[in-house]
């Protein structure tokens, strides 16, 4: 039977052992989550990852180079040993726990399995909606999954009441500024539109690969602080990305529907580089 089993600190937990004491309960909220993507054993886009959780950690004063280097190198092997030890031998999804108890950095990682296929591209698209109960603080934190937590676990539930599989949520100023999870890009002509790092949205870890993705698409990237809701409605494609999924297609918001051609294309190119960094690593 595949799964039933974590790292905890580079030891094998199964997922029904009692591991955790008082302090690590109440001090998990001290640190962060994240997800990524694993194929044929390997981390996607590694490096990106591994700098990722590298900056995320110093925005709460851990140090985490003991642990995961910027090349990936100590992450994968324990990545390795834990999708072997499931019998996760295709693709998976990676969920990495990282928090301080007891004078130390604890890290947690635990893997599911889900369709292999190096991000690519899926039909027919998502209909999702905006999230507008709570907006985000716009702070310097806010491009890391530590900051706003709260906000978008409460937009997951109401996706999920909703039968949505997604939501975009505004920041304090109205503006558009991150998806649940991940982010967003809208597509006018040959632009390509993202959130910029002053809009307080969430900046994913495989931001900066998507927009070389547009750009071997041959689209222009361009990065606005202030993106309306209005922008989004009559944008000519919308798209979220996030480092599982990769890129997804939006068919529509709220009542408005996209096309998804140049959408497609990008996801293409994003398969195309995810392949090339694995096959580089071989």
């Amino acid at each position: 039977m595949k799964g039933g089993y974590f790292l905890r600190n580079g030891q094998f937990q199964k997922e029904n052992d009692f591991v955790f004491n008082l302090s690590d309960l109440t001090r998990r909220v001290e640190g962060f989550s994240e997800f990524f993507r694993a194929e044929h054993n390997e981390i996607l886009f590694q490096k990106s990852i591994c700098s990722h959780l590298l900056a995320t950690a110093g925005s709460i004063g851990l140090d985490l180079a003991e642990q995961i280097d910027s090349e990936g190198k100590l992450l994968q092997k324990d990545i390795s040993r834990l999708l072997n030890k499931n019998k996760l031998y295709l693709a998976a999804k990676i969920g990495i726990q990282i928090y301080p108890s007891d004078g130390k950095i604890n890290i947690i990682l635990n893997a599911e399995e889900i369709e292999r296929g190096y991000y690519s591209p899926k039909e027919p698209g998502l209909l999702i909606s905006f999230y507008r109960d709570d907006l985000k603080e716009i702070h310097p934190a806010a491009s890391y999954s530590i900051f706003g937590l709260l906000i978008g676990q409460a937009a997951k539930r109401q996706a999920d009441e909703m039968n949505k599989p997604n939501m975009i949520l505004l920041n304090k100023n109205g503006c558009a500024c991150e998806s649940v999870g991940g982010s967003f890009a809208y597509i006018e002509n040959d632009k390509v539109i993202f959130p910029s790092e002053s809009s307080g949205g969430y900046r994913c870890a495989i931001l900066k690969k998507v927009i070389q993705s547009v750009k071997n698409a041959g689209f222009i990237a361009l990065e606005k602080e202030n993106i309306n809701p209005d922008d989004l409605l009559s944008a000519e494609e919308l798209f979220l990305f996030d480092t599982c999924n990769g890129i997804q297609k939006v068919l529509g918001l709220e009542d408005q529907r996209y096309f998804s051609t140049k959408t497609h294309l990008v996801a293409e190119k994003l398969s195309a580089l995810a392949r090339e960094d694995r096959a580089k690593r071989e």
